[in-house]
C-alpha cells in the first residue's frame, strides 16, 4: 500500500511559493479581483444611502431616506454582485486547476500555469460535485441531530445537552474527515486528465485520518499565519491612515470623502491591494498544493509525468 508523508506535502506547499512568488502573486490577485470590484460597487451606494438619510426630526414622509431611484441603484448593485460571485467561482475553479498543474505537471509550459480547458471544467464539475455530497449530507446529520434533539429534550435537559454536544462533536468530526476522504478527486482529475472520481477514491482509500490530519495541520497552520498578518496588518493601517489622514474621512459620514481619499493616496491603495493579493495567494497555495502533492505520491510511477521514483519530472 503506497503512503505519502504529510510533511512533504506540506514542505512542498511552502516550495511552490518559493520557487513561483510572481505566480502566487497573481493567483491571489485573480482571486481578489471579484472582491476589490464589490467594494469600488459598495462604496459609491453606500455614498447616495448616507447623503439621502434625512436629518434627525425631519418629517420621514418628505425626506424618504430610500427613493425609487435609490431602490434601483441597490438592485443593480445585487445584480452585479451576483455576475461578481458567479465570476469568482469560475476563477476559483481556474486557480485551483493551476496550482495542481503547477505541482503534478510542472514541465507543462503556460503564464502562471493558467489555462482554461479540460482541466479547468473537471475541476469545477469534481469539486461541484463534492459541495452538492457534502451539503446533503450536512442536511441529514442536521435532520438527525434535530430528531435525537427532541427526541431526549422529554427526559433529563442536561443529559440531552450533553448528547447533543457529543452528537455535534461527531458531526463536524465526521464531515471533516469525509471532505479529506474526497480531498484526492479533484487534483487526480488533473493527474489524469479524466473525471477521476474512481481513481481519486481509490487513491485515498485507507488515508483518510492521514489526510484529515494534514488537513488540520494546514487549517492551524493558516490561523497562526493569518492572526500574524492580521496584527501586523491592524499596526501598518493605523499608522498608514493616521499619516494619510482617514480618521478625518471617518468623522461623521465615513463615505463622504472616501472617493477624495482614495484618489489623493491611490498608492497605498495599490501597495495594499498588492501586498493582500501575494498573501491570500500563499495562503491558497498552503491550502491547496499538499493535496496535489500527496496525490502525486499516491500514484507513483502510475501517475503520468513523473519518473521511476515517483518525481515529476522537471521543466526542461
Amino acid at each position: 500500500m503506497r503512503r505519502f508523508s504529510v510533511g512533504a506535502s506540506i514542505g512542498d506547499g511552502f516550495g511552490l511559493v518559493a520557487r513561483r512568488p510572481l505566480s502566487v502573486f497573481v493567483w491571489g490577485l485573480l482571486l481578489l479581483a471579484p472582491v476589490f470590484g464589490g467594494l469600488a460597487l459598495i462604496f459609491p451606494t453606500m455614498g447616495e444611502m448616507f447623503a439621502n438619510m434625512p436629518a434627525a426630526g425631519a418629517d420621514a414622509a418628505v425626506d424618504d431616506p430610500f427613493p425609487e431611484q435609490m431602490f434601483a441603484r441597490m438592485m443593480q448593485v445585487q445584480l452585479a454582485y451576483m455576475l461578481l460571485n458567479i465570476s469568482q467561482l469560475v476563477i476559483m475553479a481556474v486557480v485551483y486547476t493551476a496550482i495542481f498543474r503547477a505541482v503534478l505537471r510542472p514541465a507543462e509550459s503556460g503564464i502562471f500555469s493558467l489555462r482554461l480547458g479540460m482541466d479547468e471544467l473537471r475541476v469545477a464539475v469534481v469539486g461541484l460535485a463534492i459541495a452538492v455530497a457534502l451539503y446533503a449530507v450536512i442536511v441529514v446529520v442536521a435532520l438527525l441531530g434535530a430528531a435525537l434533539g427532541f427526541a431526549l429534550w422529554s427526559g433529563d435537559p442536561l443529559v440531552a445537552a450533553w448528547a447533543m454536544g457529543a452528537y455535534a462533536l461527531l458531526a463536524v468530526l465526521g464531515i471533516f474527515w469525509a471532505t479529506a476522504r474526497a480531498s484526492m478527486l479533484a487534483p487526480a482529475s488533473v493527474l489524469y486528465r479524466d473525471f477521476a472520481f474512481v481513481q481519486g477514491w481509490r487513491l485515498a482509500s485507507g488515508k483518510g485520518w492521514p489526510l484529515f490530519g494534514m488537513m488540520l495541520l494546514i487549517l492551524l497552520l493558516i490561523v497562526v499565519i493569518e492572526v500574524v498578518l492580521v496584527l501586523i496588518g491592524l499596526v501598518a493601517f493605523a499608522g498608514f491612515g493616521a499619516a494619510a489622514g482617514l480618521h478625518r474621512v471617518a468623522d461623521g459620514d465615513p463615505f463622504s470623502g472616501m472617493e477624495a481619499w482614495l484618489a489623493a493616496n491611490w498608492y497605498w491603495v495599490a501597495i495594499g491591494a498588492a501586498a493582500a493579493s501575494f498573501l491570500y495567494g500563499m495562503v491558497l497555495s498552503l491550502s491547496v498544493a499538499p493535496f496535489a502533492s500527496a496525490c502525486r505520491q499516491l500514484a507513483g510511477r502510475d501517475a503520468p509525468g513523473v519518473d521511476e521514483a515517483g518525481s515529476p519530472v522537471p521543466a526542461q
